[in-house]
């Protein structure tokens, strides 16, 4: 009979194994899953300064100046209301009230968004 005890049951040791086994699996799913959705708000942010670029250069080709402000939400509401941006204005993935950059005075222009990427923490686009 002892010996159908053993069978039925498991031992502490490949209880704590398993254990093991899944904290050590769930630490590099959630680490994985940091870095991925940390690159997928850089890519956005990249993206949303190339739309706001794109707004700059059509409104300059037909007005024939940039929007002259330091103040990126009245840059982009000016874009918006000329139609030249549409809703949403874009806006920081994370975090919604830190805004992007944009300085210009009239002539250039310089987009700059603050990256999760430790290694190139800016991402800055200037004028053509």
């Amino acid at each position: 009979m002892p010996n159908i005890k053993k069978i039925l049951g498991f031992t502490m040791i490949e209880l704590l194994v398993v254990t093991t086994i899944i904290i050590i699996l769930s630490t590099i799913g959630l680490v994985s899953y940091r870095v991925t959705a940390k690159n997928a708000r850089d890519a956005k942010r990249r993206a949303d300064l190339e739309t706001v670029r794109q707004a700059l250069v059509l409104y300059r080709s037909d007005n024939g100046e940039y929007i002259d402000s330091t103040i990126y939400t009245t840059a982009t509401s000016s874009l918006n209301s000329a139609g030249y941006l549409s809703s949403p204005i874009p806006q920081d993935p994370k975090f919604p009230t830190q805004e992007y950059s944009y300085t210009s005075d009239g002539v250039t222009f310089t987009l700059t968004a603050t990256l999760e990427d430790e290694t190139s923490p800016a991402y800055v686009i200037t004028s053509p």
